[in-house]
C-alpha cells in the first residue's frame, strides 16, 4: 500500500491570496533560472486556477496514475492571520470531511486550525467527533510557535483521541514566516507529550534535516514525512540519497513517512515520478549509499499504516 500522509485540496476562496503570490515568487524565481520570465502575478493567478479542485476530481486522478491508495488532506487555516478569505476555516473543515467521508477507502481528513482562535478547541472537537477527522494539520508560519501556550489544549485533545498531529517544519514562502517553524521548537511537544505521534512535514526542510535527526534521535515520538523533498531529488540527487538514508540511519526508518505536498510541487515533478523515484532507490542510488525494499515499502505506506492505524 501507498499512502501519501501530505496533500492539499483547494477550491476557491478557501485560501488567502497571499498563500498563492507567496508561492508564484518562488516558482517565478526558479523559472527564471532556465530562462522563463513570468510575472508574480500572472503566475499566482493561474495557480489559483490550475488548484481549483474542491471534490479532489484532479487529485484522485493524480492518485490512480502514481499507484497512491491514500492521501492525507490537511486543511491550512491560514484565515486568522490573513482575514478575509471567501470561505470560512470552519466551511473548509468541513468540506475535507465530506470528501473523506465520499471517499472512505481513498482519502483522510486531519483538520486545519490556527490555535490562536478563540474557538480552537470547540473547532476541533467538532471536526473530530461531529465529523470524523483523524488528525491534525498545524502551520506555525502564520504566526506562532509551536509550542507555544495556545497550542497545547489542541495537542492535549489529540492525545486523548490517540490521532496524530502534523506540524510544517522548515523555510517558508512570503508572507510566512519561517521563525516559527524551525525544526528545535518540536523539541518541547518530544518532551511534554511522548506518546503523541508529532509528524514534522518536510523533515525540517531540505536544509534543516540535519537538526530534524537531533530532535529525533532523543524524542521518539517525532516522525517526519518527505514532502517538498522532489526539490532536492532534482537539484542534487546523490544529496538527496545521502540526506534520506543518514535520516534512516540514525533516527529509524520506521519514523520517515511518504508525502509529496500536492498540488504544489506538480509543475517540478509528477507525482507518478516522485513515487516512481522512491521505489527506484533499491537501484538507483548512488555508490556507498543502500536502500533495500523492506525499507522502501515501509516508507511508501507501511509506516503510514502504522501511525494511522489502517
Amino acid at each position: 500500500m501507498i499512502i501519501d500522509i501530505h496533500t492539499h485540496i483547494f477550491g476557491k476562496g478557501w485560501m488567502p491570496k497571499e498563500f498563492f503570490y507567496g508561492i508564484a515568487r518562488f516558482i517565478t524565481y526558479e523559472f527564471a533560472k532556465s530562462g522563463v520570465q513570468q510575472s508574480i502575478e500572472e503566475v499566482g493567478d493561474g495557480m489559483v486556477d490550475a488548484s481549483d479542485d474542491p471534490r479532489a476530481e484532479s487529485l484522485l486522478q493524480e492518485m490512480e496514475e502514481a499507484g497512491i491508495d491514500r492521501s492525507i488532506l490537511l486543511p491550512v487555516d491560514l484565515e486568522f492571520a490573513f482575514p478575509g478569505q471567501a470561505v470560512p476555516m470552519q466551511e473548509v473543515n468541513k468540506l475535507h470531511a465530506e470528501l473523506a467521508q465520499q471517499h472512505p477507502q481513498r482519502l483522510i481528513a486531519f483538520a486545519g486550525i490556527d490555535p490562536r482562535r478563540g474557538n480552537a478547541v470547540e473547532l476541533f472537537t467538532q471536526c473530530v467527533q461531529d465529523w470524523g477527522m483523524q488528525g491534525l494539520k498545524l502551520h506555525p508560519t502564520a504566526g506562532f510557535y509551536p509550542n507555544q501556550k495556545e497550542v497545547y489544549p489542541l495537542l492535549e485533545k489529540a492525545c486523548a483521541w490517540k490521532i496524530p498531529v502534523l506540524i510544517h517544519s522548515g523555510s517558508m514562502m512570503v508572507p510566512l514566516r519561517s521563525k516559527y517553524s524551525q525544526v528545535i521548537h518540536l523539541d518541547d511537544l518530544g518532551a511534554d507529550f511522548p506518546d503523541l505521534p508529532v509528524i514534522a512535514a518536510h523533515c525540517g526542510g531540505i536544509f534543516g534535516y540535519q537538526q530534524m535527526i537531533s530532535v529525533m534521535t532523543t524524542k521518539l515520538n517525532i516522525l517526519v514525512d518527505i514532502s517538498a523533498w522532489q526539490l532536492l531529488a532534482i537539484k542534487n540527487y546523490p544529496h538527496f540519497c545521502r540526506a534520506l538514508r543518514d535520516v534512516m540511519d540514525f533516527a529509524g526508518c520506521e519514523r520517515i513517512l511518504f508525502g509529496s505536498d500536492s498540488p504544489s510541487f506538480r509543475s517540478f515533478m509528477s507525482n507518478p515520478d516522485w513515487v516512481q523515484t522512491i521505489k527506484d532507490l533499491p537501484r538507483n542510488a548512488p555508490d556507498g549509499i543502500r536502500f533495500t525494499e523492506e525499507e522502501i515499502a515501509a516508507v511508501l505506506g507501511g509506516n503510514a499504516q502504522r501511525v494511522l492505524k489502517l
